[in-house]
């Protein structure tokens, strides 16, 4: 996935609510007995490539997957997802404000080791969806060209794959008590994203709602 040149913060904000304001927002997590699309694009998040990216994670107190195409729960609340051998995406807790992952953030531009890896860009570069709820499996199926059902994709398994008509990042990790899947992918296309899953939740007829999901900092 193509990533575009490093913008200012006013341009991020601007850029990472692309879709606020076309869905209902949401303030509160849901539960496990609903089914959901949740769009989260303005989540923190801080992506690192290259070499030195493993060791700092590490030296950070954070959990590193030990497989590529993994994913780990930090004691933080930090879900880091391995995507390959020296690449990694930080996510903060959904709801949560996020100031764990800004102060990794500031910390690693502090930094002054020559090899810590280098900043991805996933913050302004991809889109974030979630898809949870006891029919999360059927949806993910209808939009992908894997079988991404729990028999296939475990919990904290990772796929990079094609869902959606695109290029994506898949990480099952559970969240709410109910299966449910992290989608990543570029920025560009998250309008397009959207209505797939839009039009495949109506196309279920299993009660997804889709919302922004937009909780206090």
């Amino acid at each position: 996935m193509t990533i575009s040149g490093h913008t200012n913060t006013a341009e991020l904000s601007l850029r990472s609510d692309l879709l606020g304001h076309r869905l209902a927002l949401r303030g509160n997590l849901p539960g496990a007995a609903e089914n959901m699309v949740l769009e989260c694009t303005p989540g923190e998040r801080f992506g690192l490539r290259g070499p030195g990216t493993i060791d700092w994670v590490a030296a950070q107190g954070l959990a590193v997957p030990a497989a590529v195409n993994t994913a780990e729960l930090s004691s933080c609340g930090t879900t880091v997802l391995r995507l390959g051998q020296q690449e990694v995406l930080l996510t903060a807790p959904l709801g949560d404000g996020g100031q764990r992952l800004r102060d990794l953030r500031q910390a690693w531009h502090d930094d002054p080791g020559p090899a810590k890896g280098f900043d991805a860009y996933r913050d302004e570069g991809w889109a974030w969806f979630v898809v949870s709820g006891p029919e999360a499996p059927t949806l993910m199926r209808r939009t992908s060209m894997a079988d991404l059902g729990p028999k296939n994709l475990a919990v904290n398994d990772v796929a990079q794959t094609r869902a959606l008509h695109l290029d994506v990042v898949i990480a099952r990790l559970d969240r709410f008590g109910a299966v449910s899947y992290d989608i990543f992918l570029d920025i560009a296309s998250a309008k397009f994203a959207l209505d797939v899953l839009e039009e495949t939740a109506r196309e279920l007829d299993a009660g997804f709602r889709v919302s922004a999901l937009r909780t206090a900092a």
